[in-house]
């Protein structure tokens, strides 16, 4: 007989004796989420379905939770490989209906850290679950041993995760101190400086290399001002040097050896170039991240690209800068009222006239380049190219093409151009 498939899942009410019969039920949801499941699939070979009779290292990893207040709320062993599921029951977390929540990233996150704790399976779906409820004389069906009823937070759970793994993420907030609103604003212009000699850097690499690039030690520094090293910039650029060398060599491109480079350039870096700032290396999980970015950029021969931004602002330094410029900008409206006459509104109108100057000369020179571009298709007797051909010859949008080609009288026939043969 043919076998009745179930698109879609089955419903049983809490309680009930069916739902009681279920080995397996559905714990999590895409959009709700009530508990953090973990399958371990590393066997014992020890039948009994105790929780005594699991790995002895599965084991041993439970009771360093338990010593700290954070052991799952059920355990289930199978009664005849030792094999088990531990599920934790934690804040609820939500999303949108097809969308996504920063809630639902931490759960994802927190799962992934403690999936490498305890060794767990990576492939684990988390869309069926074993049923800590089940009540059955099946014979294979998981033994389960509830803990206790207590509801963790995804922060603590994360928080001791890291801690095992030795992965604690670098402190990304920059909660410095200012004198005043002056210095606030003096440290954000120095850091847009960084940001832009990185940029330029990026734009043109081998002039920027033989420019501002000093070799020492077999280390090329970058500099982003006199005596002020690009430490994560000089870091990256000579792994991936290392990455290539490797790769000529015949060399496999393994993540200690990356990992050792970048390590060395960063120290070299900081040694010459440190400018009162304390050694900020990333941490390992980081450094290893890095490593398989180099791998994939040796391997598919990209250009070196930056491996990450400068300093950024707080969110408060953001804040703070924001009120700042809007109280500026407050301020400058007054002037503006009471003096219209005055040494900054004359300065000010004067800036005015020069960037409409300039806006008025870039758009009479686009108007130039889209004319000559259809008038030498016209004296070639081909058609005249299309919008979009100009906009991504030119470097526009196609809104300002068309807006351009309105006012020359030189609009595009109307309807889908006609394939080529």
């Amino acid at each position: 007989p043919k076998l009745q498939q179930h698109p879609q899942p089955k419903l049983y009410r809490v309680g009930t004796k069916t739902l009681s019969r279920c080995q397996y039920v559905a714990l999590t949801h895409a959009q709700h989420a009530a508990v953090l499941v973990l399958d371990i699939d590393v066997p014992s070979y020890q039948a009994g379905g105790k929780i005594e009779q699991v790995n002895p290292q599965v084991y041993a990893i439970l009771e360093r939770w338990a010593r700290l207040e954070k052991a799952p709320a059920w355990i289930g062993v199978n009664p005849l490989t030792g094999k088990c599921q531990l599920i934790w029951l934690i804040d609820p977390v939500y999303a949108a209906a097809g969308k996504t929540s920063s809630n639902m990233r931490l759960l994802a996150a927190t799962t992934e850290e403690m999936t490498r704790v305890f060794r767990a399976d990576q492939a684990f779906s988390h869309r069926l679950s074993r049923w800590p409820l089940h009540v059955s004389d099946d014979p294979t069906a998981y033994r389960w041993h509830a803990q206790h009823n207590r509801v963790d937070r995804l922060a603590d759970l994360m928080e001791i995760a890291r801690t095992m793994t030795g992965s604690v993420p670098p402190n990304k907030r920059f909660d410095q101190e200012f004198s005043s609103g002056r210095a606030r604003i003096e440290a954000a212009r120095r850091a847009t400086a960084e940001a832009k000699a990185l940029a330029i850097l990026n734009a043109s690499l081998p002039s920027a290399l033989e420019a501002s690039g000093d070799l020492i030690d077999g280390v090329r520094v970058l500099w982003t001002a006199p005596g002020r090293a690009a430490r994560d910039e000089t870091a990256f650029r000579h792994a991936l040097t290392v990455g290539y060398q490797l790769k000529a060599a015949g060399e496999r491109l393994k993540d200690a050896k990356i990992i050792d480079a970048y390590e060395r350039a960063y120290n070299v870096a900081q040694a010459v170039g440190a400018d009162g700032r304390e050694l900020e290396i990333p941490p390992m999980r980081d450094r290893q991240t890095m490593a398989r970015r180099v791998r994939a950029y040796v391997a598919k021969g990209k250009p070196v690209v930056p491996a990450r931004s400068s300093e950024a602002q707080s969110s408060r330094g953001r804040k703070a800068l924001a009120t700042m410029g809007r109280r500026g900008g407050q301020k400058a409206a007054e002037r503006w009222k009471t003096d219209p006459d005055g040494e900054y509104a004359q300065e000010n109108r004067q800036r005015l006239r020069a960037a409409n100057k300039r806006r008025e000369m870039t758009g009479e020179l686009l108007e130039l380049r889209v004319k000559t571009a259809i008038l030498d298709a016209r004296s070639q007797s081909v058609a005249d190219p299309s919008t979009r051909e100009l906009a991504g010859e030119l470097g526009v949008s196609e809104r300002r093409i068309q807006q351009v080609r309105k006012a020359l009288g030189m609009e595009a026939k109307r309807g889908r151009p006609r394939a080529e043969n």
